[in-house]
């Protein structure tokens, strides 16, 4: 059927062919738009698309719409109404604003403002319209000013270096670029004129000296809108201000004919409403659309003239508004529609579906019950109060009545019809009726040949005929009974047999190619008939409970896929395999769209059909994929349709319920073609929602180690395949396969470990066909700092550092020691070894001269005491420095007052020490110790031997990070530079030098003398 039929029931109850009555869907506030008040439309380079309303500008992917929109140090666009987006490229998007221009940036959200710099003051009632031509040249039209252009060198719409001539003084209400010629159309106020750029000249009605027909027309006064269309032919609109008839008025003229048709508006008299037409729209496939004030018009072939789709009376899924504001056709062919009261959508070219109304009034009891189409292509539908009614194969309505005679009683039972079979060999029709009544009709005389009331049926329902293999009939009842007729028996009463009495509704029967018959029950199952023995092969019951027991086993319909698998219909999708009794499930939860299952039909390519709770969806068995069918692909009336089914000889499916039967193409519905590519439309890190367009700039997208629970969205962006599509994502390496996407089309991840990965998507429509391109994004989350390479390496480093830092403690602690025994060995090689030499010689000459020289003897003793006196006061040096409990500075000072008093004191010499305190914070090592005591030892000793002194004094004090220690006395003193230094001074300075400090010595005879000692301590 390749006649779109749509069949209309008006508010007199009659029945209507609808040509012209196309699916509107609108979307409102309660889909997410900011306000119904909606003003334009337009469709990005990558599919999004862009909604203009009264408070801003929403971008809608096919699923929810966002806003843009906030405070202006945000430098997003104004919350005013936009009355116009174009392509500014670049990602960029003009937008027009009452009198306001501005450049929206789609991946930082950053709006800049471009000005209009006229010449002259631009009146406030002049309208603005921006148009962009092949070139990319942009121009604004100031209907009561005239037209500017965009200045990319200044950033402003100037007037400057026109590219095209307009009439001076005219103001401009829109353009239109003839591509092929070059021709600039301008509609105009004023009238109608044309650029002609290879002439460099405009014309007009007072300058047309090439004599263009169309402008020597004094009508057209005030021209709206103008387009060539693929034919060639012009459209103009215009006001007529003819005080007896002034209304709009659509011309349609043929150039190369030179004259005007007669498909317009031309003559059309003035309507009841106050109309304007404001736009002039060409569809892809070269349909004509008009929009305006009270005024929707559609060009229709078969009239040869307009359809007018705004209505007095609109029904469900017409148009319901009094202004089309801005038409749009996107990439799909669907037309997008800005009203006042919404945002409409209908795809002109959707004939797939086809819906017919039979009843005259709505919401009645299912009264369509049974469909059938005759070998003879004829389509009969059986009415639950209203019989039969018959159609032919393009369902137009034929003649018919076949219950002439039947008394008042009779015909209530009788053309109250729930179900329709044509027996294969006689070509009789057969009917199930209520109250235990059968019917039989002649196919071709539609006249009824049987009126039967068997006993058999105990005057129950008669809700299912099925026939079997062998040609046998089998009934199924309202009270559970199930009768067989034998094709050979007589068509009489009598011959009617119960075979099976399940003692509960019978909703359907069904023959599998196995010759099987099935009989789908009321809280029972299903039971598997032998149709030659009668024996119940299975009974399938408890497979279809869940654990909580919410399935109830009542089952309304029954389908077979292959050998083994069987559809099962109830208040789930279960798919049945009769070998192993195994049942798998198919639930909202893994998409089903619906909560019940009511009809299943398969085609030829094995896809499932349903009708569910929610309308039409479709399952692929062997892709494992569920889509579901709205009013968006056409399909407006399948939620009602849950009573009735059959599949036509040419493959149609058709559903029937209560007031309405609608028929669709498989093939057609199902987009054979690969699915597009999906885009992330979204992308939410925690519970924020991040601007998209920036990240997706971005090589690869960097977060924090904390910034890892993050949600991406997705859509295909495709208006008319949305609902027939499902999704599949997943991370490499994070999951192990494919991840179905639920119904908001995300995928959420959370607490990610650190790593780089690949985020993927892709789609897959019902024949399994995926895109050419899976779509993805490469992430990285960085690692905590700790867990860094330089912090690892620094770690390492510092280990190795410290490692190194303790080895080379110990090896200096044992070359501590080391030097330690060296330097004591030396020291006792040098202060005890030599003493002791000299002692052993002196000991040997005492010895020698003991009998012949006493008194030389006795000297000599007396050095032997002298030198030992000294080996011992060196041996105490020595071992008092390298005892551990002398490591302070406290203890140094205590041995120098103690060794400074036994000196000075046996020689009657006055003694003053003085030492800061802070001196005893000071922890010298072991050698500047000793160093620092023998100084001061030499010079005490020096003092008492050589000085003859009454008074001495020390004083010890820090300066500066300096230790200067201060020796004085008020002896004889000496020529610094006449005396021996000797080795006791010597002694001093290289002592002083070992330390890193500096000795100075000051004396003058009958003066004293001062020793300063400067030492750097830390």
């Amino acid at each position: 059927m390749r006649i779109r039929i749509l069949f209309c029931l008006l508010c007199f109850q009659a029945y209507l062919f609808g040509q012209n009555s196309y699916v509107f869907n609108r979307f409102s506030t309660a889909d997410g738009l900011n306000t119904n008040k909606v003003k334009c439309v337009w469709q990005d380079s990558t599919g999004f698309l862009w909604v203009g309303t009264e408070v801003g500008i929403q971008r809608f992917d096919g699923r929810k719409f966002i806003s843009y929109v906030g405070p202006e140090n945000y430098q997003l666009p104004p919350s005013i109404g936009v009355d116009q987006i174009l392509d500014a490229g670049n990602g960029n998007l003009w937008l027009l604003q009452g009198g306001q221009i501005g450049k929206f940036n789609t991946v930082d959200f950053h709006y800049t403002t471009v000005p209009i710099r006229s010449y002259g003051s631009i009146p406030p009632r002049s309208e603005f319209k921006l148009y962009i031509d092949s070139k990319k040249q942009v121009f604004l039209c100031a209907s009561k000013y005239g037209l500017l252009w965009y200045d990319a060198k200044s950033n402003a719409f100037v007037e400057s270096n026109l590219p095209i001539k307009i009439p001076r003084g005219w103001g401009v209400s829109s353009l239109y670029e003839d591509k092929l010629s070059g021709e600039y159309w301008i509609c105009s106020e004023q009238g109608l004129a044309v650029y002609i750029s290879s002439k460099d000249e405009v014309f007009h009605r007072l300058n047309n000296p090439d004599n263009i027909p169309l402008l020597n027309n004094k009508d057209i006064s005030n021209s709206g809108d103008f387009i060539k269309d693929k034919n060639g032919t012009w459209w103009i609109t215009y006001w007529d201000y003819n005080p007896h008839k002034e209304h709009p008025v659509l011309l349609h003229y043929d150039p190369k004919l030179n004259q005007f048709l007669a498909d317009t508006l031309r003559n059309h008299s003035a309507t009841k409403k106050y109309t304007v037409l404001r736009q002039i729209l060409e569809t892809s496939n070269g349909q004509i659309w008009i929009g305006g004030e009270n005024s929707l018009l559609s060009y229709d072939n078969d009239l040869q003239g307009f359809y007018q789709h705004f209505k007095a009376n609109p029904l469900e899924f017409d148009i319901k508004c009094n202004q089309a504001r801005h038409l749009f056709e996107d990439r799909e062919g669907n037309i997008w529609l800005s009203t006042e009261n919404g945002l409409f959508v209908m795809n002109p070219n959707q004939k797939d579906v086809y819906s017919l109304v039979v009843i005259d009034g709505l919401g009645l009891d299912s009264p369509v019950n049974a469909i059938l189409e005759t070998k003879t292509k004829e389509n009969w539908i059986g009415t639950w109060g209203k019989g039969i009614l018959f159609y032919d194969q393009k369902f137009n309505k034929l003649e018919g009545n076949p219950y002439t005679g039947l008394g008042t009683d009779s015909f209530k039972l009788y053309t109250s019809i729930w179900d329709l079979q044509q027996h294969s060999e006689s070509g009789n029709v057969w009917s199930a009726c209520q109250g235990g009544r059968l019917a039989v009709f002649d196919a071709n005389t539609k006249k009824a040949l049987h009126w039967l009331h068997p006993p058999a049926f105990k005057n129950s329902t008669v809700r299912q005929l099925k026939e079997d293999q062998h040609g046998n009939l089998w009934f199924g009842t309202q009270s559970g009974r199930l009768i067989k007729w034998k094709k050979n028996d007589p068509i009489d009463d009598n011959h009617f047999e119960e075979i099976h009495n399940f003692n509960t509704i019978i909703y359907r029967l069904y023959v599998d190619l196995q010759g099987r018959l099935w009989v789908g029950t009321h809280k029972q199952g299903v039971y598997v008939l032998d149709v030659d023995t009668n024996e119940i092969l299975f009974h399938f019951n408890t497979e279809f409970n869940d654990s909580y027991g919410i399935m109830d086993n009542t089952i309304s319909d029954i389908q077979q896929y292959n050998d083994s698998i069987f559809f099962v219909g109830a208040e789930a999708l279960n798919i049945l395999n009769i070998n192993t009794s195994e049942v798998k499930k198919i639930t909202s939860y893994e998409g089903l769209y619906g909560s019940r299952v009511l009809q299943l039909m398969m085609d030829r390519e094995g896809i499932v059909w349903m009708i569910t709770s929610n309308g039409l969806s479709s399952y692929n068995y062997d892709k494992n994929i569920i889509s579901s069918y709205n009013n968006l692909h056409g399909v407006i009336y399948a939620e009602k349709t849950y009573s009735a089914k059959w599949m036509m000889q040419n493959g149609e499916i058709w559903f029937g319920g209560e007031d309405v039967v609608f028929g669709f193409s498989p093939e057609k519905l199902n987009f054979k073609q690969k699915p597009p590519k999906v885009n992330i439309t979204d992308f939410k890190l925690f519970n924020t929602y991040m601007p998209l367009d920036s990240i997706m700039a971005q090589k690869e997208i960097v977060f924090n180690h904390y910034q890892n629970s993050f949600t991406f969205y997705f859509s295909a962006l495709s208006f008319s395949q949305q609902r027939k599509l499902q999704y599949y994502y997943r991370i490499p390496g994070v999951n192990k396969d494919w991840v179905k996407a639920e119904r908001d089309m995300a995928a959420t991840y959370t607490t990610m470990p650190s790593g780089k990965y690949t985020f993927q998507v892709k789609c897959m429509n019902l024949q399994g066909l995926e895109p050419d391109e899976i779509t993805s994004i490469d992430f990285r989350i960085r690692p905590p700092f700790y867990r860094t390479w330089w912090f690892i390496a620094l770690i390492l480093l510092t280990g190795m550092g410290m490692a190194y830092f303790i080895y080379r403690l110990k090896v200096n602690r044992i070359l501590a020691v080391e030097n330690l025994r060296i330097k004591v060995a030396r020291d006792l090689h040098d202060d005890m070894g030599s003493t002791l030499s000299t002692i052993n010689i002196l000991s040997s000459m005492a010895k020698s001269k003991m009998n012949s020289d006493t008194v030389t003897s006795s000297n000599y003793l007396t050095k032997i005491t002298d030198n030992s006196q000294r080996m011992m006061e060196a041996m105490d040096d020595i071992v008092w420095s390298i005892k551990p409990d002398n490591d302070n500075m406290h203890r140094v000072i205590a041995r120098m007052r103690e060794y400074a008093t036994g000196i000075l004191e046996a020689k009657n010499i006055e003694f003053d020490f003085q030492v800061e305190d802070k001196i005893n914070d000071l922890k010298p090592d072991m050698e500047a110790r000793r160093d620092l005591f023998l100084i001061f030892k030499e010079a005490i000793n020096n003092i008492a031997k050589y000085s003859h002194a009454r008074r001495a004094e020390v004083h010890i004090t820090i300066m500066d990070k300096w230790l200067q220690m201060q020796i004085m006395d008020n002896g004889i003193g000496f020529d610094i530079e006449k005396v021996d230094n000797g080795n006791g001074l010597d002694n001093m300075v290289k002592r002083a030098s070992k330390m890193k400090g500096k000795l100075k010595i000051d004396s003058n005879p009958d003066l004293g003398t001062e020793i300063c000692l400067n030492v750097p301590v830390r």
